[in-house]
């Protein structure tokens, strides 16, 4: 009987390695006996990657480094596998995390995040008010070379640092009248506070930036002209900075700044409801791509009706911040994207957290509580395919890049112990967890779009699609620019689909059989 019983667990066991997604090349849950919080990471020249957030614990699991005060800085070093090379826990005796982690000209790194801590531990300064910004250069182990502390007398918050050629830029969100560091006045409740540094940590100028109500901060990129792009979500109006007045509760809202911190232009972006900018980057085109969060249906420059309590929402600018195109994407429940990168092929990936079952662009159910979803879209922002990974609690993407061999790297957090796609019980309350990630093929390049065959093409009024024996469940029409012009759900092999009220033009079918997705191309005359 024990041999039996042995043998069954055996065969679950198999049967629960073979059951991960095959997407999966390898995935790492790092943690200690409490609470972590990633928030960055970079592949390092040598193939491995540096990590950052925050940490709670004491050492225990993974932690080899006892806490300095309530929550520390934590930056872990892995090799490419992700095996931990070395780490540090960075704080003084009171709350220091880190929101942003950059490499630095003599092989080193630099990161910031809040800092409640006076002189303690790492800490060399004092608090200037309730919260600062907390500047720490390591060097290539991962040593602590320096430290400044910049604040004024209030709440200084989620800070980022980018390396320019001569020095540093930082920003966050600030709520200081002129005190401590600051020395211009809150223009409204939340500012952007910008700041230029040398390469040692000194201030060289600095700018607040917002309108007379609520502009809070998430993000910055430098530009390729030497300046920079700040970007948040606000609900002021024409005030202060504000050249435009709020579309809705929140709006996205980004400002363009010369390399001197000039405002060059700014733009306000959004619907009727609430939407959330967490990243921008800059494209190849020298464009901008925007990613959120939208509760917003059709309104303000909302094109699409939202299709759940919260979408992904990913916008196209010009170099000049003009729409070029945008998607909302997501399910019946809550999705959220918080991290988007440009692809060797010129689209983009797309990570956040979700917790939509089947539905709407979900073509996958959740696995518990949040998961995962990483979306893969084109250069004008179609899906291409997409995968949702996680285990029974709630797990979710807050940073995701492509690695230099063309796989994913996927960084955030995960409560969940052995259970879906998690090989690895939690540490403690909330994890590090890393995931490497196929890179998966392209959708006119993948076996579904290769049994797909469209008649007539052109064609004038109906376009038959061949799928042999695939089941189409929904059939998107787009436009060469990105632009959705036709739904339909179906449930059926091969459809017709009337197309004699679209324009003469190419355009894209995309065609969704359970996860699989095909992207073919026709001519409407």
């Amino acid at each position: 009987m024990k041999k039996i019983i042995i043998l069954l667990a055996l065969l679950l066991s198999t049967f629960a390695i073979y059951a991960q997604d095959p997407n999966i090349l390898w995935q790492r849950t790092i943690g200690g006996s409490e609470e972590e919080y990633l928030n960055d990471f970079k592949e390092t020249p040598d193939g491995g990657f540096i990590f950052g957030g925050a940490s709670q614990s004491d050492i225990s699991g993974d932690k080899t480094d006892g806490s300095n005060g309530y929550i520390d800085t934590w930056i872990i070093k892995t090799d490419s596998d992700g095996v931990i090379e070395w780490q540090n826990s960075i704080g003084g005796n009171g709350y220091d995390d880190l929101h942003s982690l950059e490499f630095t000209p003599d092989g080193g790194f630099i990161a910031c995040g809040e800092s409640t801590s006076d002189i303690s531990g790492d800490k060399t300064e004092n608090s200037r008010g309730l919260d600062d910004y907390w500047i720490v250069k390591l060097d290539t182990s991962g040593n602590v070379e320096w430290d400044k502390t910049i604040g004024g007398s209030d709440s200084e918050s989620l800070p980022q640092i980018r390396v320019a050629n001569d020095g540093y830029f930082i920003s966050g969100g600030s709520r200081s009248n002129i005190s401590g560091d600051k020395t211009e006045n809150a223009i409204g409740e939340d500012d952007y506070w910008l700041l230029k540094l040398d390469l040692s940590g000194n201030i060289v100028w600095q700018k607040t930036i917002g309108g007379s109500s609520s502009d809070s901060f998430s993000t910055m990129v430098l530009t390729s002209d030497g300046g920079c792009i700040l970007g948040g979500y606000s609900d002021s109006n024409i005030s202060g900075n504000k050249t435009e007045n709020s579309k809705g509760e929140y709006d996205y809202w980004i400002i363009k700044l010369s390399s001197s911190g000039t405002i060059e232009w700014d733009k306000t972006i959004g619907g009727s409801q609430t939407d959330v900018l967490n990243s921008v980057i800059q494209t190849s085109d020298n464009g901008f791509l925007l990613s959120g969060r939208s509760s917003s249906d059709i309104s303000g420059d909302k094109t699409e009706d939202s299709l759940g309590s919260s979408d992904f929402w990913i916008v196209k600018l010009n170099s000049s911040g003009n729409l070029e195109w945008q998607n909302t994407i997501g399910g019946n429940d809550i999705d959220q994207a918080y991290s988007a990168n440009q692809t060797s092929d010129g689209g983009y990936i797309i990570g956040g957290f979700s917790r939509s079952d089947i539905s709407g662009d979900k073509t996958e159910n959740g696995q518990g509580n949040f998961d995962c979803w990483l979306v893969k879209i084109n250069n004008v922002g179609i899906i291409e395919w997409q995968n949702t990974i996680g285990g029974s609690e709630i797990d979710g993407i807050t940073s995701v890049i492509q690695a230099s061999d063309g796989n994913y790297i996927l960084g955030g957090n995960s409560q969940s112990n052995i259970s879906g796609d998690k090989t690895e019980n939690s540490r403690g309350g909330q994890d590090y967890w890393i995931i490497k990630h196929a890179q998966t093929l392209g959708l006119e390049e993948n076996p579904f779009s290769s049994v797909i065959t469209l008649y007539p093409n052109p064609t004038k009024n109906i376009l038959q699609l061949n799928t042999q024996d695939k089941t189409i469940d929904q059939v998107n029409i787009y436009t060469m620019t990105g632009s959705k012009v036709l739904q339909l759900e179906v449930d059926t092999v091969s459809p017709t689909v009337d197309v004699s009220r679209l324009a003469s033009g190419v355009y894209y079918v995309q065609l969704y059989s359970g996860k699989n997705v095909a992207l073919k191309k026709f001519v409407k005359e």
